[in-house]
C-alpha cells in the first residue's frame, strides 16, 4: 500500500513537472497590431490576421538569425520591421494613411 502510494506521488509530481515545461521552449513571436485584423507576413508568407503567432518552426526555416514582418491593413500604412527574437511578442500601432 505504501509502495504504491509512493509511486502514485512520484507520478503526479513528474506530471506537473513535465506540464509547466512547454513554456521554456519559444512557441514562436505573437504580432499584436492596433487596431487589429491586420495581415501578417513572414517574408512573402502569409501568416495570418493579427493577433497571430508566427511559430518558432516557420521562424527557424528561414535560416538566418533575423527576419522580415510585413503588417498590412487596408486604410493604414504598411508596416515593415526586421525582428530578431524568437519568443515573446512584437506590439506594433498601426498609423492611417
Amino acid at each position: 500500500m505504501r509502495k504504491t502510494l509512493g509511486m502514485g506521488l512520484a507520478l503526479l509530481a513528474a506530471f506537473f513537472v513535465l506540464s509547466g515545461c512547454g513554456d521554456m521552449v519559444p512557441r514562436g513571436v505573437e504580432v499584436i497590431t492596433d487596431p487589429p485584423g491586420a495581415t501578417v507576413k513572414l517574408g512573402k508568407e502569409k501568416i495570418g490576421e493579427s493577433p497571430v503567432l508566427i511559430p518558432w518552426k516557420k521562424i527557424k526555416d528561414h535560416y538566418a538569425d533575423t527576419f522580415t514582418v510585413e503588417i498590412l491593413k487596408e486604410g493604414y500604412r504598411p508596416h515593415h520591421l526586421v525582428a530578431a527574437q524568437y519568443g515573446g511578442t512584437i506590439r506594433v500601432a498601426l498609423q492611417k494613411k
